[in-house]
């Protein structure tokens, strides 16, 4: 199991390179005992308040070790740990990494090492994952310190990011609802494959004052503060887009886009363009099914998927409103805690309508993530809002659906980060008795990998394309160095098999 230690105490503070010999021939003091590799670094954190990284397949997180106990320097203290006197160590900053002079290079997306592209953009590939359950974590929004540069982690908590070369030596922030932010130097991924572990952050009761909260009321000051906490004026993304269609695990069709997004401000009337720079679209030939799913207007759901500039009806909090509103919890984010609301249809009602959670800062009330659904007990009567066209000898349920919706800080503002949306639908032929029915899974999701404020113009009507067409069928001109210097979302395991294993169709325009 791959992994990194972060501490929390800070004792040393901040160091220098200067100073490392200093740091590692300093002196501490650990008890005789018998704990995991992970276990007795996470001692060596508390005392020092260094944050220990390093690749699981070189130190082994879960291997027991028998520590004398005693008064030993820092560095004996590590190889009395690793029990390897071949490991190297270096510090930098608040951090030690743990490595092996020689990396080999790996297919193993999780332990591929940064590698230096041809245009002075670093490569980093590396997972996020819980640090107490060993779990992945997904859309861990990860940026570039004091930069608009960021991607997300995909759903196996891996991510893959390109920063100009002049930027290492900045910090790359790792930051999720739910956990403490972190902070790594660039440096530390430079040629050595490393994985993040995430910290939950406890909350101390007596930081929590108990009353009644009117969780409409936080919804409500939510809205007014939108001016406050979100641009007005518009600015320009660059986005990475994947839409795709799957059965039993199977891609189906996968189409992969970079855009440049023009958002308008929140309270604007127009609409946002987008401007195709690369795409590739990817089918399975041995698919050959006479049923075949489409999904239209995926760009567009994704850009309305903003539910800050465009308002769903669980926000509108009139007389009329069909919600009931609940705060189940209190969670931690990157600058203090938020509020969690749920909010489902009240009862009687039998529409199918959304019921979810929001997350909305404590302190200046900005809504930082929403994750909701489409009521399980009636998504089946939402067809006609889901299926446009269907053959007549063939009947379609919705089986669920799925939406995550993430904004993030920067540059006083916060800005939209990421979003999905995912669908299931059960597809079965007329009078077809002893054919079982079919489960077809669609989904859509876009990060937001760069944000751009200065001189942002609208497109011409030529740059900008469509967004409520199938976007599988728009026309293009294949590049074959399709990732370039764009950052995108990393694949996951199955939609790396897609992506090697079935052929693509690439087409042409003059």
């Amino acid at each position: 199991m791959k992994g990194c230690i972060i501490g929390i105490i800070c004792f040393f503070g901040y160091c220098s390179l200067t100073r490392a010999a200093e740091i590692l021939d300093g002196e501490i003091q650990l008890p005789k005992t018998k704990e995991t590799v992970y276990e007795l670094f996470n001692r060596i954190t508390d005392l020092t308040g260094f944050f220990f990284i390093y690749d699981s397949d070189i130190i082994n997180n879960e291997r027991k070790v028998k520590f004398p106990g005693g008064t030993y320097s820092l560095r004996q203290s590590i190889y009395l740990i690793t029990q390897d006197k071949n490991i190297q160590i270096k510090v930098i900053g608040r951090h030690i990494l743990l490595y092996k002079k020689e990396i080999p290079l790996a297919t193993d997306t999780k332990t591929l090492p940064a590698t230096r592209d041809s245009s002075n953009f670093i490569t980093v590939k590396a997972a996020v994952r819980d640090a107490q359950t060993k779990e992945p974590v997904p859309y861990v929004s990860v940026g570039v310190e004091e930069t608009g540069i960021g991607t997300i982690t995909n759903q196996s908590g891996e991510f893959i990011l390109k920063i100009p070369y002049s930027d290492t030596i900045r910090n790359i922030q790792f930051s999720h609802v739910g956990y403490n932010q972190q902070a790594v130097p660039a440096g530390l991924f430079l040629n050595n494959p490393v994985d993040i572990y995430l910290q939950t952050k406890m909350v101390p009761l007596r930081e929590i004052i108990v009353g009644l909260v009117n969780p409409q009321k936080i919804i409500r000051e939510m809205l007014n503060n939108r001016p406050l906490n979100y641009r007005n004026d518009p600015v320009y993304f660059t986005g990475f887009y994947r839409e795709g269609v799957e059965r039993k695990n199977t891609i189906i069709s996968l189409t992969e886009a970079v855009f440049q997004i023009y958002k308008t401000g929140i309270e604007s009337s127009d609409d946002d363009q987008v401007k195709l720079l690369k795409m590739r679209k990817i089918s399975n030939k041995e698919e050959t099914d006479s049923i075949v799913l489409k999904m239209r207007a995926g760009i567009d759901a994704s850009l309305r998927l903003d539910i800050i500039k465009y308002v769903p009806d669980f926000f509108e909090l009139n007389d009329e409103n069909p919600f009931n509103y609940t705060k189940i919890d209190m969670t931690v984010t990157d600058a203090g805690l938020a509020h969690v609301i749920a909010f489902e249809q009240k009862a009687g009602i039998k529409e199918p309508l959304y019921k979810g959670e929001l997350y909305i800062d404590s302190d200046n009330r900005a809504l930082l993530a929403a994750h909701f659904e489409v009521n399980p007990r009636y998504v089946d009567k939402s067809t006609d809002i889901f299926v446009l066209k269907k053959p007549k000898n063939v009947d379609i349920k919705p089986e669920n659906a799925n939406y995550y919706v993430y904004y993030k800080y920067w540059n006083g503002k916060y800005y939209l980060s990421h979003l999905r949306g995912d669908l299931s639908f059960k597809i079965k032929k007329k009078n077809a008795f002893l054919q079982p029915s079919k489960s077809i899974h669609t989904f859509f999701e876009m990060a937001v990998c760069k944000i751009d404020t200065i001189d942002v113009k609208r497109f011409s009507n030529k740059e900008s394309i469509p967004t409520r067409n199938v976007f599988s069928e728009t026309k293009f001109r294949y590049d074959n160095r399709f990732w370039d210097d764009f950052n995108v979302i990393l694949p996951e395991e199955r939609l790396n098999e897609a992506i090697t294993r079935i052929s693509s169709k690439i087409e042409e325009i003059k």
